[in-house]
């Protein structure tokens, strides 16, 4: 395909997509071509809530420090091209003048103080696709009002959209990320605490076997209509609604009370281009108060099948959530014995992993 512009083509520009999936380039490469073949070429990629105008997640090449903060702080309320972009095909590759009329846009405010004074005449731009309603969006501005150029430009962002699509699909299946904590949340379960997985807007992404048994009773936590995550206890709420913020800096793990159960919400980490493209995760872990404590349990369960003393020492451990290591570490002991320990626990109690300990250990409760 021609290069619009004089710049690169669609095989380079897709090449460049697919090696910034496996890692082997970076989307800021992808980025700077693209903005390589626009006059004066500047090139935002973005993520937006469209319940949250402010909550924005955004890759940029060559714009500088100042336009952004002007356009966060109050550009962004008067940009006439945004109710387009949230409303415009999936996949179709579009230049301002098609969206909104250019004499209508030189009387805008938004053309008059922001576009004009930053040099910019025009934008290019393609919604890659829509999740849960909200908009991954990638636009080239340009210095260049000619008609030919931008719907050259425009042309060729239809012809790589499917291509970011399959990139955006790519890093969402990282929910199967999310899915390996639910599987990861059995331990949990065996201590009778749920676990779900929830992205943004609250929607549920995994649920644990427990937490599904606390869905259903609804005394703790419920799931509305269009199945997101209810928390009983608002300020819980509140901060899963801080946390699933794109921009959100707070703690990554706060812990709650209420009447019935403790909650600890953890903000999942992704690295800046998953975030981007699946948006923020938030696991919320519930653990109900009246379940019996589990040292009452595990006296029970030493008695039953006459453990050492250095076999309860390595099972307390494992209940309260350590790892071998740590078990080790605070035992002044090395890895391996206490590995040796678990061993003989499993083979004492017929089981073959900490998991299928700590179920054996929740049936004594």
């Amino acid at each position: 395909m021609p290069r619009p512009g004089g710049g690169h083509t669609d095989s380079e520009l897709i090449d460049l997509i697919y090696a910034a999936m496996l890692g082997e380039a970076s989307w800021q490469q992808f980025l700077d071509a693209l903005s390589a073949n626009a006059p004066q070429g500047r090139t935002i990629f973005f993520s937006h809530n469209v319940e949250r105008i402010d909550d924005v997640l955004a890759m940029t090449s060559n714009f500088e420090g100042p336009e952004l903060d002007a356009y966060a702080s109050h550009y962004v309320h008067t940009n006439p091209w945004l109710e387009h972009c949230a409303v415009r095909a999936v996949g179709l590759g579009v230049h301002s003048d098609e969206m909104v009329p250019r004499p209508q846009l030189m009387r805008s405010e938004f053309f008059n103080d922001f576009l004009n004074p930053n040099d910019i005449a025009s934008s290019v731009g393609v919604t890659v696709d829509k999740q849960n309603g909200n908009p991954l969006i990638i636009t080239t501005v340009t210095s260049t009002a000619d008609e030919s150029i931008n719907a050259a430009l425009s042309a060729q962002f239809t012809r790589i959209a499917p291509h970011l699509r399959r990139a955006a699909r790519f890093f969402r299946q990282g929910e199967a990320r999310w899915a390996a904590f639910a599987a990861a949340g059995s331990v949990f379960d065996a201590m009778n605490a749920g676990v779900v997985t929830v992205g943004e807007n609250e929607r549920i992404k995994t649920v644990s076997p427990a937490a599904q048994d606390m869905l259903d009773e609804g005394e703790v936590i419920s799931v509305s209509s269009p199945g997101r995550l209810r928390l009983r206890h608002p300020d819980a709420q509140a901060v899963l609604r801080d946390m699933l913020a794109r921009a959100y800096e707070g703690p990554k793990s706060v812990t709650l009370f209420s009447s019935a159960a403790r909650i600890i919400l953890v903000s999942l980490e992704a690295d800046r281009i998953s975030l981007l493209f699946e948006g923020p995760t938030v696991a919320v872990i519930i653990q109900p108060f009246h379940v019996e404590e589990p040292s009452a349990a595990v006296d029970r369960f030493s008695l039953t099948y006459s453990l050492t003393p250095s076999e309860l020492r390595a099972l307390n451990g494992i209940v309260a959530g350590m790892t071998a290591s740590r078990i080790a570490a605070e035992a002044n002991l090395s890895r391996e014995t206490i590995r040796t320990q678990l061993k003989s626990l499993y083979a004492k109690t017929g089981t073959s992993s900490q998991v299928d300990l700590l179920r054996l250990v929740h049936r004594f409760r």
